[in-house]
Order: C-alpha cells, then structure tokens, then sequence
C-alpha cells in the first residue's frame, strides 16, 4: 500500500549546454521538477548495507550522479513495477555508456527487510541496480489488536520499523513511511515459510536525481508506469494472473525513458 509524495518543489534550474555541445531537455511536469538542495550530513551518512553485504553510504558516493527511489520487498502494489522499472533504466544507463550513475533502491521496511531477504529479492528480480536496506536497530512494528482494512481500520497508523538511518532518510526527502493494517484476507510472503504478513508500509513513490556534488537536483512524486514482464513470483504475489503488462497499471507515472533523461538533464547542466 502506497501514498504518492506530496512535493512542493522550487528553484527550478533552466538546462545549461552539456559536454561536447550537447543539450538535454529538462523532463516535463507531469514527471516531477527541478530543485538544488544540498544532501543534509544526516541523509549523506546514514548507513546501508547492500545485497551483496557492502556497507554502504551516499556520501561514499560523492562525485556519480545518484538516482534513487524507496522500496521494500513484501509491497503489494507499486514497488514491483519500480523495481522493474529500475532494471529497465539500468540497462538504459549501460546502454549510453553512463559509467558514473549509480540506481539505488533505498528500503523502508528494515525491520523485515535484512540482508538476507534483500538478497533473496535481488535473486528472484535479477536486480542489475543495487538495493540499500539500513544498517542497525529498528523496532518491532506493531499495530492496534484487531486492525485489518476490513475491520475498518483502514486509517489507523501503527508504530515501529523506526531505524535512525531511514528516520534520516525520511526527514531530508519528505518522504511518508507508515506501518498500516494489511489487507484481509492477508496475503502470504513471497519468501518461504511463506507466512501470512501481518502489516503493510504506506511509503512516498517517485524517484530522486542527486548530482556529483551531492545536490538534489530533480524530484519526481509519482508512481512507475511499467510495461513488460516481471517475475512470475511477484506478480502472483500482487494477485495479477499474469506477469506481463502490455500496459502500465500506474499510466500517469514515471517511465524509464523519463527517469534516463532526468538523470542525462541532471549530468548536463552539473558544473
């Protein structure tokens, strides 16, 4: 269960010529606007590790052009079709020879997602970006006793999933991350044992563009428009009989080919 990003964006930057005589359209609107906000210390040094265990931070990352997104791997709606939209890009990205762009998932469930479900999730998507989940404490999420959408609870907020480094991430980006009630009857995790889950994340959807010297410099609130096919998994997961989407579920959201050229619009007009 998703909340789209509710972003009041300004400083819109007009494109300057990029290398070589070059020149990149700045993305419409409709994907989202510009904006040169400067990477708080708390966000640049909040602590990750990545799915193959690299502790990892985006300050390590001064100097590349950053595209980054929330996520977590037991999301029943837009996450899968972020991921696949992610695996798109990076291809996308290797295609055009962008050898200092890195695509990031950043998580916003730690409590369950550890390393070694991350792991199973970059396995079962062939992840070809990297996925971020926190390093350290988070609390154990918990929910009023008997709170389930179709108990009427549908608005009620838990408590939990609380990790300093996502609380630092949360508070730089805007972004909305919230324990909820899982829907009824609760669907079981794609992961074995396959339990029954028992809450959901309401989190912000969109993407993010960070430029070399660590400005935020493009923000998107909107949710992926994905075409083409996804992991039989996770598509069964999400109740769709089918893995192959010949059109986007989400149809006013960011493409690949609109996140490629925030990211292209981003490196031109970087000085």
């Amino acid at each position: 269960m998703q909340v789209a990003a509710v972003l009041a964006v300004t400083a819109l930057v007009v494109g300057a010529p990029a290398a070589f005589g070059t020149s990149v359209a700045q993305p419409p609107a409709s994907v989202g606007a510009a904006t040169t906000t400067a990477l708080s210390p708390a966000a640049a040094n909040a602590k990750f590790v990545d799915q193959n265990g690299t502790t990892e931070t985006l300050a390590s990352l001064k100097g590349k052009t950053v595209f980054v997104v929330p996520y977590l791997t037991l999301c029943g709606d837009t996450c899968p079709f972020t991921t696949g939209n992610l695996l798109q890009l990076q291809d996308l990205v290797k295609k055009d020879n962008l050898s200092n762009v890195e695509v990031i998932g950043l998580d916003v469930d730690p409590y369950r997602d550890t390393l070694t479900r991350v792991k199973a999730y970059a396995k079962l998507i062939d992840a070809n970006f990297e996925l971020w989940t926190e390093q350290g404490v988070t609390t154990k999420p918990s929910l009023p006793k008997g709170a389930t959408l179709s108990s009427g609870m549908n608005g009620t907020v838990g408590k939990g999933d609380i990790n300093a480094n996502l609380t630092a991430i949360e508070k730089f980006f805007g972004w909305t991350v919230q324990v909820v009630p899982q829907s009824s009857p609760p669907p079981n995790d794609w992961m074995a044992p396959h339990e029954k889950l028992t809450y959901d994340i309401n989190h912000s959807d969109g993407f993010w563009v960070i430029d070399p010297s660590q400005q935020v410099r493009f923000v998107s609130g909107t949710q992926p428009a994905f075409t083409g096919t996804l992991s039989k998994v996770l598509a069964t997961f999400m109740g769709y009989k089918s893995n192959i989407y010949k059109t986007p579920v989400y149809k006013k959201g960011w493409t690949p080919a609109e996140a490629l050229q925030a990211i292209e619009w981003v490196d031109s007009t970087d000085k």
